[in-house]
């Protein structure tokens, strides 16, 4: 018996089977059709393939009395019903079946919504899964997710459900193929944005993880001058595992190596460190200018005076500890802020390698003092701080409050910081002198004071005799002369900066010319013109830096607030050699901090998730989450 005939559109979406059954010529899957119903089918396509229209419509033409003004299409009629039979299907998924051919006008499928691409489950074009990929791959970089999080139940739904179309990385591959993948692209970009650049300061520090490896890592600052205004870049070129000794001249020859592979070796213009003799020594092995880390030497400043109070401050970390192990303690802590309508603060605790530690520490201490002393008369009285404990840290917090702000606002890496540490040595020590002729009642407080403005001395004092400083300081239109405590060491410095200045000159590029054959009596006589035009020229080049230089000392300081990058990009034609030459000046940094930063990233991305994550596997991480 012949099989019952094809009546619906429905069917161009399926082959029919025997015992009243059909099969989906997209999925494969069997559906059953009870009394020959196609409802079913209809059902399939839209929850399983909402993107293939269902209903091919004849687009009627309005008749004049019937037009609306505005309108050009007809709604697609309601799917039928369950139950419903093929011969009550609308008229639009009826199919002609007599012999002759009949040609259907103003066919318009149906439109999918927005939702229906969202719902579906059909593969994603290869361009667009390579774009989430690499987004996969930057997130967990960035954000310090384990690579296993692909792995993760739950963020496969939740993946399935944003985009079911996309097929998830499987952990191997993001291991072994994506990660090298972007790793190289970053990697290309980041050559193409140094090679650019005029010249580079280089920054460096080790670090050694929770597995007990040493990293070193090396980041390059340098100005990039695009769309002719000058930028801050600072950028990773590696943070890489160091199994050999840390002595001077392992050190040197790690720099050396880092500074070839990035061919930058005639750019580098000073390293800065922090104060260790062996990275001290290794960086005259390698014949460069060092800048000592600013933040590091205030640092050292601090923790030589505040040994004055450290009983007091002792006694402050127990407290802090008391609460930081004791939930009970914590909880009537919060209760005793809120009834005393105190700011709901947490104990903050002094730790050795953090800078502004002790005074982040002493200075919450204070703030919540009353509700402290209360819940240690309640719970701990034996951890309780004296009133000469209280009014040593009272005393001290605004003393130290300086040095926590000037180590904040040096620690910025998209500012200039070298041309700072001047007027920052300046400031710190009319405070210094401010706080010595202030009279202290409190002996240790005295004692901190002048400890604190002897370490100033001893460990800043040479700042105002350093090319490096000085010229930044000079070439920063926010500060030139004014900032100078020292009237022979400006004079110095601005006579040493005209003369490397005049001698910077570029020359503009030579086209070459074919000689013309002169006859040897010609030539002879202008000998001694060539001679003395010779000698006139380099005369004329350093008259021009005087000038230069002369006039820019001449101009309105800059205030503070303002942006020296940007004035100097609005007069580049007005100082054309001050412009080249400051390129070589303020991209120099103060501190190592930002290498720190590398290692609280390297710290967080080296969890306990990720205590098995290989070091070159890190460093690609660490190095896409600081260059992309």
């Amino acid at each position: 018996m012949p099989p019952p005939r094809k009546r619906s559109a429905v069917w161009s979406h399926f082959t029919e089977c025997e015992n009243k059954k059909a099969k989906c010529v997209y999925c494969a899957q069997i559906l059953t059709m009870p009394s020959g119903n196609v409802c079913n089918l209809g059902r399939h396509l839209k929850n399983k393939h909402p993107t293939v229209p269902l209903v091919v419509e004849r687009q009627p033409v309005p008749s004049a009395e019937n037009e609306v003004p505005g309108c050009s299409g007809m709604s697609a009629p309601p799917l039928p019903q369950p139950g419903c039979s093929s011969s009550s299907l609308p008229p639009c998924l009826e199919i002609q079946t007599t012999s002759t051919p009949t040609i259907v006008s103003a066919v318009q499928p149906r439109v999918a919504s927005i939702t229906d691409f969202i719902q579906s489950n059909k593969p994603i074009p290869a361009r667009r899964a390579e774009i989430l990929d690499e987004q996969l791959i930057t997130m967990i970089a960035r954000e310090y997710h384990p690579l296993k999080l692909v792995e993760d139940v739950e963020f496969k739904k939740f993946v399935g459900m944003l985009c079911p179309g996309y097929t998830l990385p499987t952990r191997k591959t993001l291991s072994e193929s994506l990660l090298p993948k972007l790793y190289e692209k970053v990697l290309e970009a980041t050559k193409k944005k140094i090679e650019k650049a005029e010249a580079v300061c280089l920054a460096t520090d080790g670090w050694t993880s929770i597995n007990n490896d040493s990293f070193i890592a090396v980041m390059a600052h340098f100005l990039s001058d695009q769309q002719r205004t000058l930028k801050m870049e600072s950028v990773l070129l590696g943070c890489i595992e160091y199994n050999a000794r840390h002595t001077s001249s392992n050190l040197c020859q790690f720099l050396k190596n880092m500074a070839v592979e990035w061919d930058i070796q005639n750019k580098i213009t000073a390293v800065a460190t922090d104060n260790a003799a062996n990275i001290t020594a290794a960086v005259r092995e390698g014949e460069w200018r060092q800048i000592h880390c600013f933040a590091h030497t205030v640092n050292l400043c601090v923790q030589a005076a505040i040994k004055q109070i450290a009983p007091t401050i002792a006694k402050a970390k127990a407290v802090v500890e008391y609460f930081k192990r004791s939930s009970h303690a914590q909880a009537k802590l919060r209760e005793m802020q809120k009834q005393l309508e105190l700011p709901p603060l947490k104990l903050k605790q002094d730790v050795s390698t953090r800078w502004n530690s002790t005074f982040d520490m002493i200075s919450r201490l204070t703030e919540i003092k009353t509700a402290v002393i209360t819940t240690l008369a309640l719970l701990s009285p034996q951890h309780a701080l004296d009133e000469n404990d209280w009014s040593l840290m009272e005393h001290a917090i605004p003393i130290l409050k300086v040095f926590a702000d000037i180590t904040t606002e040096i620690s910025a890496e998209k500012n200039v910081t070298l041309s700072k540490v001047i007027p920052l040595c300046k400031l710190i020590s009319i405070n210094s002198k401010a706080n010595l002729r202030e009279p202290s009642p409190i002996m240790e407080i005295r004692e901190l004071v002048i400890k604190l403005d002897q370490e100033l001395d001893r460990r800043l004092a040479h700042v105002e005799s350093h090319p490096l400083y000085t010229e930044a300081t000079i070439l920063d239109p926010r500060f030139k002369k004014k900032s100078f405590r020292n009237e022979q060491c400006f004079e110095r410095a601005l006579v040493a900066l005209k003369q490397k200045v005049g001698n910077a000159t570029v020359a503009p590029p030579e086209v070459q010319v074919p000689e013309e054959q002169q006859p040897s009596t010609c030539s002879s006589i202008w000998d001694e013109f060539d001679k003395e035009v010779a000698q006139l020229r380099p005369a004329n080049t350093t008259a021009a830096g005087i000038v230069e230089v002369d006039k820019y000392l001449a101009e309105p300081i800059l205030h503070r607030t303002k942006d020296p990058f940007l004035w100097w990009s609005e007069r580049r034609h007005v100082y054309p050699l001050l412009y080249k030459y400051i390129q070589r000046r303020l991209h120099l940094v103060a501190t190592s901090v930002p290498c720190e930063r590398i290692f609280s990233k390297a710290g967080y991305t080296m969890n306990d998730r990720r205590t098995q994550l290989k070091s070159k596997k890190l460093s690609q991480l660490l190095f896409i989450s600081t260059n992309k």
